[in-house]
């Protein structure tokens, strides 16, 4: 929970076993009354069943409309992105806070030039890549990501986040996996070949990115975050092989996630690609919650993905965001519904989109998320 006591500097966080106890306390509660936000995400993490199902709409870039900052002062300004992603909460509903702007923060910080669009997410400059040829892979150098200007701003919106949800909301922070950052300064395209024709090059690469994406998760988890959530996109059949996976990210990823639990922080993950790799996931980093987007590569639906994974981590997302633009909200909340239907029994669920909320969509079927786990997300309550 956010606002830990501090000893040395360092937040005194519960222990997972106080944590899953907490959980229980927290069940029996929800049985009674209504749950806070932090209460119930808490139950769902370790498999109790709260009040209602938790949902967040992740809006990331289109919270930003909430309180009529510019895209580029969402995506620079650490304030004003805090108080845009308070302000989704409060007004539209939700249960999670997170520190993500978009998947460019890390690559920026090591050199990689960012385009800022008016109204859409910031990227790379495509046709200015920080790794040109093979040769700059073994030319990166480490830094202190708490001095560095965008990991930086997302150091500091977790410490904010954290200081203002107090008890109310949990704080996830965002890292970006290792082979993600490389793609962001290489192409994913060209990173794919030179991991088969330059392997060695790609992994003196990797460990200068994964030491400072340990120490970026260490600060992350040193401001107060409940969480770190690290984006493993490349773990799926529209990234790499598995095997590639395991040699060129599972084993530099499988650090962060160490780091995250030495600091006393649950580990989650967000994966967006098709057909992830779930079993590697979670038997490499070892994660509390998974944010999915599509079913894993080794389940047919949704009940199997609850009957193969449903105890062994929490799963989010699901609701794709081709939807969130397209459908009307009666539509969002019927196939809500069904979703919740089959992976909300027994707890370890969270409704949530796929992946970031359309920047530009019309917010109406964020809301109507929220209103789906309001009133078809209840769990059985105790008559009085």
């Amino acid at each position: 929970m956010s606002m830990y006591p501090r000893f040395r500097g360092r937040p005194m966080r519960p222990s997972e076993g106080m944590l899953r106890a907490a959980a229980g306390l927290f069940r029996l509660h929800g049985r009674w009354g209504e749950l806070l936000p932090l209460e119930r995400v808490l139950c769902a993490v370790f498999f109790k069943e709260p009040d209602r199902v938790p949902v967040t709409h992740f809006l990331l870039g289109a919270a930003r409309r909430l309180t009529g900052i510019s895209y580029q002062e969402f995506s620079r300004d650490p304030e004003a992105a805090a108080e845009a992603y308070l302000a989704a909460n409060e007004i539209i509903g939700g249960d999670v806070l997170y520190t993500v702007i978009d998947l460019s923060v890390e690559a920026a910080d090591f050199g990689q030039e960012v385009v800022y669009p008016d109204h859409s997410t910031a990227h790379p400059d495509y046709s200015r890549p920080r790794i040109a040829d093979v040769e700059d892979y073994e030319r990166l150098e480490p830094f202190d990501p708490r001095r560095s200007p965008r990991m930086g701003m997302c150091i500091r919106m977790g410490e904010l986040l954290s200081r203002k949800a107090r008890l109310r909301y949990p704080v996830i922070g965002f890292v970006f996996g290792p082979l993600g950052v490389l793609a962001m300064m290489r192409g994913a395209q060209r990173l794919f070949v030179d991991c088969l024709r330059y392997p060695e090059k790609v992994k003196a690469a990797l460990e200068v990115v994964t030491e400072v994406l340990v120490d970026y998760a260490r600060a992350l988890c040193d401001v107060g975050v409940d969480s770190v959530m690290l984006d493993t996109l490349f773990a799926s059949q529209s990234g790499v092989s598995r095997a590639m996976w395991v040699e060129m990210e599972g084993v530099y990823a499988r650090r962060i996630a160490e780091e995250v639990r030495r600091r006393g922080a649950l580990v989650s993950l967000h994966n967006c690609g098709t057909r992830p790799y779930l079993d590697l996931q979670l038997e490499y980093l070892q994660p509390h919650l998974v944010s999915l987007a599509d079913l894993p590569d080794d389940c047919s639906s949704l009940q199997e993905l609850k009957e193969k994974y449903g105890r062994k981590t929490a799963i989010a997302g699901m609701i794709p965001t081709d939807s969130l633009l397209l459908e009307t909200p009666r539509e969002i909340m019927e196939r809500a519904r069904l979703q919740m239907r089959a992976l909300a029994p027994g707890g370890g669920y969270v409704l949530a989109p796929g992946c970031e909320y359309p920047p530009n969509g019309d917010l109406v079927n964020a809301l109507a998320l929220v209103k789906a786990a309001e009133i078809y997300g209840r769990y059985q309550r105790r008559k009085g």
